[in-house]
C-alpha cells in the first residue's frame, strides 16, 4: 500500500470510528496499521491501535481486545508522546476494572490524570474523570459517582461552550450520573436523562455503550418497583451482550436477573437463569484474563527499570552504559551495509568557569538545554545521543545517503550557538567545541577507534581556541578545523 492509498484509508477508518460502526472499522484497520508502521507513520498507527482495541471493547470481544492492548502498549512506550501515554493508562484502567482489580484501576486513571492536568489535555481529563464516575459506582460512592460524572460532562461542555476541543464520549459520564441518582433517589432526574439516551439506542447490533444505556434503564424500573418491566430490558441487553461475548456486562446482568426472578418466585426461569450465568462464571475463570494483565504491568515495570539504567538521570538522554552497549551493534550493521557513520564529542566550553560563577543548578540547567538540543537535532538521523560524563556529549548518527559530514556538523554548530542561560537579567551565551570521526563508510570497525579519533579532533578545536568543529582527517591525522 502506498502512501496515498493509506491517507485514503485513514480517512474512512476515521469515519467508521466516529461513526460507531466498530465492526466495520475492525475489518479495514488491520492492513492499515501495518501499513502505517511500514511506512513508518507510528502516529496514526498508534491511533489505529487504539481505536482497534477500543472498538473490540466495545463489541464485547475483550480476548482479541487485550491482545491489541499489548501491541498498542508496546508501539506507544516506543514512539508515543504524553497524550499517548495517557491513553494507554486509560485503556489499561478500564480492563483492570472490567476485572474487578478497582485499586489497580485507579493507580492507571490518576497516572493518567496527573499527566492530562499537566498538558491540560481537556477529552483526557474528561474521560478519565468518566472512569472515575464508574470506579465509584462500583465502589458504591454514589455521591462521588454523580461528582466525577458531572466533572465529566463540564469538560465535555455538557452546560456551557468552555473549550474548543471538548470530551467528545458524552453518552458515558449521563449513563454513570443516570446511576448515580438512581441509587441517590433523584428518579425524576435520572428519568429525565435516560429518555435521552434510550433514543440513541436504535437498532441492533448494540455498542457495549448502548447496552449500558439499557442496563441503566433496567435498574431505573427494578429501583421504581416496575419488576417485570426491569427483566424485559435485562433479557435484551443479554440477548445481545451474549451475541458479542461480553462476559463481563453478562456478568452484572445475570447478576441482576437472577436477584429480580428470585423476588418474582419464577422457580423454573430461576433455574434457567442460574444455569446460564454459572456457565458464564465458568466461562470468565477459565478465559482469566487478569494474569495478562499482570505480565503486561511486569513488562511496563521491567522496561521502567532498564529505562533507568540507560537514562542519565539529570539531562534525560542516553548514558555512557548505554552508547558502549547499543554503538557496537550500530557499527557492526554498518559493515555489512556498507553505511556511513559520523561519530561526534561535543564539549561544553568553560563549564567549570559557568558552575563557579553561576553555581551549579545553573551549570545543571546548561547541561539540559544542550542534551535536549542535541536530542532533537539528531531526532531525524538513525542516532544515539548520549552523555559521555560531565560536560562532554557524544553521538554517533548514520549519514543519510549524500549527506556531507561537514554540511552535518555545520548544522549542529549553528543550532548549538544561539544557544544561552539567564541569571540575574544577565545573557550567559553557551559555547561548544567538537570533534567529528567517521567510519569510512564501514572501513573503521571498531567504536573505540572512532572515539580516540573524534576526541583527538575535539582536542584540535580546543588548542585552536574553542567554539569550533574540527573534522578529522584519516589521511593526515591532521583536524579540519572551522
Amino acid at each position: 500500500m502506498n502512501t496515498q492509498e493509506f491517507e485514503e484509508l485513514w480517512i474512512t477508518l476515521n469515519e467508521l470510528y466516529n461513526a460507531n460502526r466498530f465492526l466495520e472499522y475492525i475489518e479495514l484497520s488491520s492492513t492499515a496499521i501495518e501499513s502505517a508502521i511500514a511506512l513508518g507513520m507510528y502516529k496514526k498507527a498508534i491511533l489505529l491501535l487504539r481505536y482497534r482495541c477500543a472498538s473490540y471493547f466495545q463489541t464485547g470481544d475483550l480476548q482479541v481486545s487485550i491482545s491489541v492492548l499489548e501491541q498498542y502498549r508496546e508501539l506507544t512506550f516506543q514512539y508515543g508522546d504524553d497524550i499517548d501515554l495517557i491513553h494507554h493508562y486509560i485503556l489499561a484502567s478500564i480492563y483492570w476494572g472490567t476485572f474487578g482489580h478497582l485499586k489497580k484501576s485507579e493507580e492507571f486513571m490518576i497516572k493518567g490524570l496527573n499527566i492530562a492536568e499537566r498538558i491540560q489535555h481537556i477529552e483526557s481529563m474528561g474521560k478519565i474523570y468518566n472512569n472515575l464516575s464508574d470506579l465509584e459506582i462500583s465502589l458504591g460512592s454514589y455521591h462521588k459517582a454523580k461528582e466525577f460524572a458531572l466533572k465529566s460532562l463540564y469538560y465535555a461542555n455538557a452546560f456551557e461552550r468552555k473549550y474548543d476541543n471538548p470530551y467528545t464520549g458524552i453518552i458515558h459520564p449521563k449513563t454513570n450520573l443516570a446511576i448515580a441518582q438512581i441509587w441517590l433517589g433523584e428518579f425524576d432526574e435520572a428519568n429525565e436523562i435516560l429518555q435521552e439516551l434510550l433514543k440513541t439506542v436504535q437498532k441492533p447490533p448494540y455498542s457495549k455503550v448502548q447496552l449500558e444505556v439499557m442496563n441503566a434503564y433496567a435498574l431505573f424500573c427494578e429501583k421504581q418497583g416496575r419488576i417485570g418491566e426491569a427483566i424485559d430490558w435485562y433479557q435484551k441487553s443479554k440477548h445481545y451482550a451474549l451475541q458479542n461475548n461480553d462476559l463481563s456486562l453478562l456478568q452484572t446482568i445475570y447478576n441482576s436477573l437472577v436477584k429480580l426472578i428470585e423476588e418474582q418466585g419464577n422457580k423454573i426461569v430461576l433455574c434457567s437463569i442460574q444455569k446460564e450465568y454459572i456457565n458464564i462464571l465458568l466461562e470468565i475463570q477459565r478465559e482469566n484474563y487478569t494474569h495478562v494483565l499482570f505480565e503486561m504491568e511486569y513488562n511496563d515495570q521491567k522496561k521502567q527499570l532498564e529505562k533507568t539504567s540507560y537514562i542519565d538521570p539529570l539531562t534525560n538522554i542516553y548514558n555512557r552504559r548505554y552508547f558502549d552497549e547499543k554503538a557496537e551493534k550500530m557499527v557492526g550493521k554498518a559493515l555489512t551495509e556498507n553505511q556511513q557513520l559520523a561519530l561526534l564529542m561535543i564539549d561544553l566550553d568553560h563549564f567549570k568557569t559557568i558552575n563557579d560563577t553561576n553555581g551549579h543548578l545553573f551549570g545543571d540547567d546548561a547541561l539540559t538545554i544542550t542534551a535536549t538540543t542535541l536530542k532533537e537535532f539528531f531526532h531525524r538521523f538513525e542516532s544515539i545521543v548520549a552523555r559521555f560524563g560531565g560536560d562532554e556529549f557524544i553521538v554517533l548518527i548514520q549519514l543519510k545517503e549524500g549527506e556531507a559530514v561537514q554540511t552535518m556538523a555545520e548544522n549542529l554548530y549553528q543550532t548549538l550557538t544561539p544557544l544561552f542561560l539567564t541569571m540575574n537579567d544577565e545573557v550567559v551565551h553557551l559555547e561548544f567545541s567538537i570533534g567529528v570521526s567517521t567510519n569510512k563508510i564501514g572501513h573503521i570497525t571498531e567504536v573505540e577507534e572512532l572515539i580516540q579519533n573524534a576526541d583527538q579532533a575535539l582536542y584540535t578545536s580546543k588548542r585552536n581556541g574553542r567554539n569550533q568543529i574540527t573534522i578529522y582527517n584519516h589521511y593526515s591525522e591532521v583536524g579540519n578545523s572551522r
